[in-house]
């Protein structure tokens, strides 16, 4: 199929205009208008529909847009492949990253190889963890790299790299800091600042509070981890936190931290792509790094 079709299948849901989706692709509104009916033709169903104004897709469009979405994702990935494969050592490598390891891990990592692949063009993208694996599963990111529970996806290719201690975290100056045995019941008693609901740490915090049967005193909730440290660091209340993202202001005397009260949950860091993605040589190459740094002591504590 033409992907400019596809194209405006994307843009007509995102704009309702045909005017706006011309003025986006370059086009006059005729021409966008023909391939409009040409795609209807093709299919025998009516896609598109004019209402209030505006033009909308009907029920068989959006069901053509949940496919013409990833027919582009594929073919913006096969143009760029290609395209890199004609110039060795050259191209983009596009990463995705969970807040840990896109914070902590992948700077040095990112730098030291553009030191060595001057040619590759790198790119890093820090989401939630369940995001990248999104992004993974729909060809958006050549490279996921996410801090989360133990999990299988078929079409995921994806390494352990190393574990990521979830901890309790408070203010140097708060009173847990000079408990040397912290309970479930003293974070229950605590002001406790929630992640954002799309979170692993979210997540895990919910599965923590259910195993003690205990209800969190929710005092906010944030969406930003830095916003979190700088909540906790003026005395805001408690929170759970990977150890690694505390780890400066810990050593600073800014924050304090403690092991959580049992049941231990595990949550890792791996790195993953997918597996009907065709790696370029400076994906692969990075892929190598990686798993390289895990070989030389890397795995079991990022640290």
């Amino acid at each position: 199929m033409n992907t400019k079709k596809l194209e405006i299948i994307l843009l007509i849901a995102q704009y309702r205009k045909v005017s706006a989706v011309a003025d986006i692709l370059g086009m006059k509104q005729p021409t966008v208008t023909f391939h409009m009916k040409s795609l209807e033709k093709q299919y025998g169903v009516k896609l598109f529909e004019s209402r209030g104004g505006g033009m909308m897709l009907t029920e068989a469009g959006k069901a053509l847009l949940h496919y013409a979405g990833k027919m582009t994702a594929l073919a913006n990935e096969t143009e760029r492949v290609l395209r890199e494969y004609r110039k060795v050592e050259r191209g983009t490598i596009v990463i995705g990253a969970s807040y840990v390891p896109g914070t902590y891990m992948l700077p040095g990592m990112i730098s030291n190889f553009s030191f060595d692949y001057p040619g590759v063009s790198m790119k890093l993208l820090i989401k939630p963890a369940p995001v990248i694996q999104q992004l993974l599963l729909e060809h958006e990111i050549d490279l996921g790299f996410v801090s989360s529970q133990p999990f299988r996806e078929d079409k995921l290719k994806t390494h352990f790299l190393c574990s990521d201690e979830l901890v309790v975290v408070f203010s140097a100056e708060h009173r847990l800091a000079r408990l040397t045995n912290i309970q479930a019941e003293d974070i229950a008693k605590e002001p406790f600042i929630l992640h954002g609901t799309k979170s692993t740490t979210r997540r895990m915090t919910e599965q923590w509070s259910e195993a003690h049967q205990l209800q969190l005193s929710s005092s906010m909730e944030l969406d930003s981890l830095e916003s979190i440290k700088r909540a906790l660091m003026l005395g805001a209340g408690i929170s759970f936190i990977s150890r690694q993202a505390v780890t400066e202001e810990v050593k600073h005397g800014l924050l304090a931290y403690a092991p959580l009260p049992a049941p231990y949950i595990e949550r890792n860091i791996y790195a993953g792509y997918h597996r009907d993605r065709w790696l370029s040589q400076g994906l692969q190459a990075f892929i190598d790094r990686v798993l390289q740094a895990d070989n030389d002591g890397f795995s079991g504590d990022c640290n």
